[in-house]
């Protein structure tokens, strides 16, 4: 009989679940740090651009050696490193020191870091899940950043508001989960299906030539890389313009901010436990999926303009609804495509969501910074962009979709 809380996989939910936490706190208070420290939206845009280029590159370029070389090493390895980053970081913030191009810099070599092992968490993630478990393992898997986020955002928020020193509290905080987290991994102990064929000539021009050709009879997969793109260009405008929206205003502060994003993470966490109780029918995912597509571009678009209370309803709706689209998409994805190809798709997945981002961060930035638009008329304008994609993308290539998301796995 198959089960789902295995050794391998106890141990890389729980060890992922605990570098999370550091890295929720961490993520909101670089992001705080620099806007506070500048009081630019274009210059906290050009941070996010280049904390997410390294991402785009090397995450492109990892992927043939994610395929060929073990994940479980990769994972436990990249955290004993920012463990001793992030305790370098702590340690430099305690002396005062603060440099917009050097933690941008800083910010970049985590990028990459964490790309990698994304990567590779992706990647081995399948292989410590027992078949029939996928559902329930990617529904636990959809908690990890919302619980992480529920907790740290708060916490976050009022260690930076209310010490001297607290963003360095906090990114010696990330360095002991990792640490922990690390020490917890080298423990797993499972088959990995590699990519060991062999080629003449250059491996990695082999495998990034077959990585593209994967995409030529795999359409739906290629439509999904697509369309998350569109959805990340959006992501990107509100990531950059709600936390400056509410340090801005005359009204809300920065701890209503951060129960902004508890109430989304809260939503993430019920939808997450929802999915791992109860499997939507295979024949009505597709379905599903578009129409949590529309709901949550909508909602997200038109939150700020609502009173407080209903700002924390939606967010949390959008949470609940968000993870309803990952558990979907990831669940029905990763089993689809084939072992030995996962690093490179995964990457280059990673890369059109990626350039979306980094568009948007850009674009909206810009605008943000040199126009007079209210922050929340450049996000609703920016819906545009999804919402256009849904009908373009998922709507009108409804078959290749479906032959993913519906599969019976």
């Amino acid at each position: 009989m198959n089960r789902l809380w295995t050794k391998n996989f106890t141990i890389l939910t729980l060890g992922s679940f605990i570098s999370a936490l550091g890295n929720s706190a961490a993520g909101i208070a670089f992001g705080i740090l620099i806007f506070k420290e500048t009081g630019s939206p274009f210059t906290l845009a050009i941070y996010t651009v280049l904390n997410i280029i390294p991402r785009v590159l090397v995450g492109f370029l990892a992927g043939p050696f994610v395929d060929r070389h073990s994940r479980r090493k990769m994972i436990f390895t990249l955290d004993f490193i920012s463990t001793f980053f992030f305790l370098m970081v702590s340690l430099i913030l305690f002396t005062g020191f603060f440099n917009v191009i050097v933690f941008t810099a800083i910010a970049m070599l985590f990028g990459i870091m964490d790309t990698i092992y994304q990567l590779a968490f992706m990647s081995l993630f399948p292989e410590v899940i027992e078949k029939g478990e996928h559902m329930r393992a990617y529904s636990l898997s959809s908690l990890i950043w919302p619980v992480s986020a529920a907790v740290m955002a708060p916490v976050a928020a009022f260690m930076i508001e209310n010490f001297t020193f607290g963003v360095a509290i906090l990114m010696g905080f990330n360095a002991l989960t990792f640490l922990i987290a690390a020490m917890l991994e080298t423990k797993i102990d499972c088959f990995e299906v590699l990519n060991t064929k062999e080629t003449s000539g250059l491996k990695f021009i082999h495998d990034l030539k077959e990585g593209f050709h994967y995409y030529k009879s795999e359409k739906g997969i290629l439509g999904i890389g697509i369309l998350f793109a569109a959805f990340s260009f959006v992501y990107a405008t509100q990531d950059l313009l709600r936390m400056p929206y509410f340090i801005s205003s005359s009204v809300f502060t920065l701890q209503d901010f951060s129960f902004l994003i508890t109430a989304s993470s809260l939503g993430r966490i019920i939808g997450g436990l929802i999915h791992y109780a109860f499997h939507y029918p295979p024949h009505k995912r597709y379905q599903i999926a578009v129409t949590v597509y529309i709901t949550v571009e909508i909602l997200g678009a038109t939150m700020l303009y609502m009173p407080y209370i209903m700002m924390l309803v939606i967010s949390f709706s959008v949470g609940l609804l968000s993870v309803t689209s990952y558990n979907i998409r990831m669940s029905a994805t990763q089993v689809y495509i084939p072992n030995h190809m996962r690093g490179r798709v995964n990457a280059s997945q990673n890369l059109l969501w990626n350039i979306g981002a980094i568009l948007g961060a850009l674009i909206m930035g810009a605008i943000a910074e040199y126009s007079t638009f209210d922050y929340r008329f450049i996000m609703l304008s920016a819906a545009i962009i999804s919402l256009t994609a849904i009908f373009l993308i998922p709507i009108r290539m409804k078959e290749e979709f479906k032959k993913i998301y519906n599969a019976d796995i």
